[in-house]
């Protein structure tokens, strides 16, 4: 996504990051607020809805949890990345050897 932002949007990688990060955090606050407000199938159905919703909720929090603790995105730094939401980045091959920074949301 944040390439496609990139090169087609004509944004910077930091207004990438910055978009992407508040599309995923609206995404969230839909599933929150959709949660709160879900219909009633009466005590039966209801709570075979509550066990998938939540299933969905533990989907998304162990994915960002699996993300930070997990090597593949962040190296050993994941914990670091997870306390001050800032990436190192690695550097563009064409332009700088300087190593690049983003801030997460």
């Amino acid at each position: 996504m944040i390439a496609i932002m990139m090169c087609h949007h004509g944004m910077t990688l930091q207004e990438a990051v910055d978009f992407v990060g508040d599309l995923c955090k609206k995404s969230i606050d839909r599933f929150t607020e959709d949660r709160a407000h879900l219909p009633s199938w009466g005590s039966e159905i209801d709570a075979q809805v509550q066990v998938y919703v939540q299933g969905l909720a533990d989907w998304i929090v162990g994915t960002l949890h699996w993300s930070f603790e997990s090597e593949r995105y962040f190296g050993k730094k994941g914990g670091q990345v997870k306390k001050d939401r800032i990436v190192e980045l690695a550097p563009v091959r064409a332009q700088s050897r300087q190593p690049q920074q983003i801030s997460l949301l």
